[in-house]
Formats: structure tokens, C-alpha cells, sequence
């Protein structure tokens, strides 16, 4: 393989994204994009000229120039296209979700194993400016020992397109969930023991995506978690709230300052954190380095199976009314 890895994304209706990440990062380029809309194809070669176009995937897979693939498809076929990329010997990164259950996942592994390849997933708010700001204040023990974290992503209004469908998209723990999942994933450092979710609907019935889902979890390290998506929030929820034995943090949204306020030497205090700008071109640098061997991977696919697990028992505790036991 050359110094740079060639990669086509699939799918252009997110894939702008991906694909100036792909010709900005040095080590990677981007190779062509592969899309069934048309528009979609015209779109990409204004946005880069002089690169190569698909209308269909077994094109991409048949091209000896392409080495990789990303992702970027509805959710209930990422599984499927990432298999068959992996199979074909290319390269493969997935938007988030990454699939929709945990045997899509195991399947999605074993491929990656059997090929030799690479596969990993787009969670690029692991680069997020708040998340990288919460992260630190726990990562410096300045709550001490954490005893519960809120994270919500809320709003006001309706799901369109396929996030409208639940087979395609699989609900919102599988969208904006994957996001936040992930990162509490990450600050608690411990595998879930206990699920539970609850779900409102307001504008579509139960047998489509709900429009409010509460999921609480239980990790084996005694912290808990709840993540709350939503869209009939008028007052949006804040976009953290962290509880420690020293004191608590909250941060309202993506872009405020993140609030700490702890008792230390028997005196309270609080500060503010400045917002930090994102950084989702990170994911692609690190991508750059692996290949280049300057780095561990930072998203491997083995770090995503709880998550998806986490989603996988909330639905079925919002179906049985139960707690879930993983």
C-alpha cells in the first residue's frame, strides 16, 4: 500500500462531512463517492472536482485503486455494506450507529478479523469541545468519585426522512444515544451491569421512533448514568449534569462553559470552564496515524459492542417494563 490510503464514501447525503475530512487530513485521500441519488453524485464533484463517482457499491468494492470505505447509510445497513466492504479487502469505517445489534456488531468484528482490515467508527463527539472539558474535570478528580452522570440531548420538534422509520433507524439511543452512551462509556470506565428506559410519544404512535426516550444504567462500579433524548423539549434539559463526592458540574449546551462547583479544605468555590472549540477532523488524524504507525487506534469496534448493548436492553426493558440485566 502506498503512503495514502484512497477511500470512498458511501452515501453523500452525510458524507460531506467525510469527505472534507478525507482531503484535509494528510496520509489519507479521498478517492471517489458512491451514492444511488444522482443530485447526490453531482453535489460531490462540484464540492471536489476530479473525483471518481459510483452509482452502485459492487463498483467501489471491484476497484483495485480504492482502499477503504466509509459508511454513511442509514443505519439498519451499515452492518451489511461494512461486511461486504471487509470481505471485498477494503478498509472500513462506519458513521455512527454502528449497526443495530450486538450480533451485527460480533458479525462486523469477525469480518474485520478474517480480512485482515481495518474497521472502526466515526464517533466524533468523543472530539467535542464540552465533552473534552467534562472529561478532564473527572479525569483530574476534581469530583472525586463520580456517583451519577446526566447527559441530554433535547429539543423541539419532529424526526424527518428515514429517522422517522424505527426499522431504519432503530430509535434514538441508536442516533444521538450512540453519541452519548459512548462518551458516558468512556468517563465511567466500567462495563453496564443494569438498564432501564422509558419512552413518551407525542407526534408518531409506538410502532414508529419515539419522541423521548429515558435510559438509566447501572455500572458494575456502582455509578450510574442516564442519558435522555428528546424532542418535546421547549426548555431544552442541560447538556450535562455530574454528581461526585466533592461536589457536581453542569453545562448547558454544546458551546456554554462548563460550571463546576466542589467543596475543598472545607471551602465552597466554583469556576467556569471557557468553551473549547471541536476538533472532529481528530478522528481522521488518528485514522492517518494508525496507518502510518504513529498511533493505537483511538475508536476500535470492541469499545462500541456495550454500547450497543446498553440500546439493545433499553428497548427491550421499554417493551417488558422491566429492569435489564446485561
Amino acid at each position: 500500500m502506498s503512503n495514502e490510503t484512497r477511500w470512498v464514501v458511501v452515501g453523500y447525503g452525510m458524507g460531506w462531512h467525510h469527505a472534507r475530512f478525507l482531503e484535509a487530513v494528510d496520509g489519507l485521500a479521498l478517492h471517489g463517492v458512491c451514492d444511488v441519488l444522482p443530485e447526490r453524485l453531482d453535489k460531490a464533484l462540484r464540492e471536489h472536482p476530479g473525483i471518481k463517482t459510483y452509482a452502485r457499491i459492487e463498483d467501489v468494492l471491484a476497484d483495485d485503486a480504492v482502499d477503504g470505505v466509509v459508511v454513511v447509510t442509514p443505519h439498519n445497513t451499515h452492518a451489511s455494506l461494512a461486511i461486504q466492504a471487509m470481505n471485498a479487502g477494503k478498509h472500513t469505517i462506519t458513521d455512527k450507529a454502528m449497526c443495530l445489534s450486538v450480533a451485527e456488531a460480533e458479525a462486523m468484528i469477525r469480518a474485520r478479523d478474517e480480512n485482515g482490515v481495518l474497521l472502526s467508527v466515526f464517533q466524533n463527539r468523543r472530539w467535542d469541545g464540552d465533552f473534552v472539558s467534562v472529561r478532564k474535570v473527572i479525569s483530574d478528580y476534581e469530583l472525586g468519585r463520580l456517583y451519577h452522570i446526566q447527559s441530554c440531548v433535547t429539543y423541539w420538534g419532529a424526526p424527518g426522512g428515514w429517522r422517522a422509520d424505527r426499522a431504519v433507524m432503530g430509535g434514538w439511543l441508536f442516533d444521538w444515544g450512540a453519541h452519548t452512551l459512548d462518551q458516558i462509556l468512556l468517563l465511567t470506565g466500567s462495563a453496564p451491569k443494569q438498564v432501564h428506559a422509558i419512552v413518551h410519544y407525542r407526534y408518531t404512535n409506538a410502532s414508529s421512533v419515539e419522541d423521548y426516550i429515558q435510559c438509566t444504567v447501572v455500572f458494575e462500579n456502582g455509578i450510574t448514568a442516564t442519558t435522555i433524548i428528546g424532542y418535546i423539549n421547549l426548555l431544552p434539559m442541560p447538556r450535562w449534569y455530574v454528581i461526585g463526592e466533592f461536589g457536581a458540574l453542569d453545562c448547558q449546551t454544546f458551546e456554554t462553559p462548563v460550571r463546576v462547583r466542589k467543596i475543598w479544605d472545607g471551602k465552597e468555590n466554583e469556576r467556569e470552564i471557557p468553551p473549547v472549540p471541536s476538533d472532529w477532523e481528530a478522528f481522521y488524524r488518528n485514522i492517518a496515524d494508525y496507518f502510518a504507525g504513529r498511533a493505537e487506534l483511538a475508536v476500535r469496534p470492541e469499545q462500541i459492542v456495550p454500547q450497543i448493548a446498553i440500546s439493545e436492553a433499553a428497548y427491550r426493558s421499554v417493551e417488558t417494563g422491566q429492569v435489564i440485566h446485561l
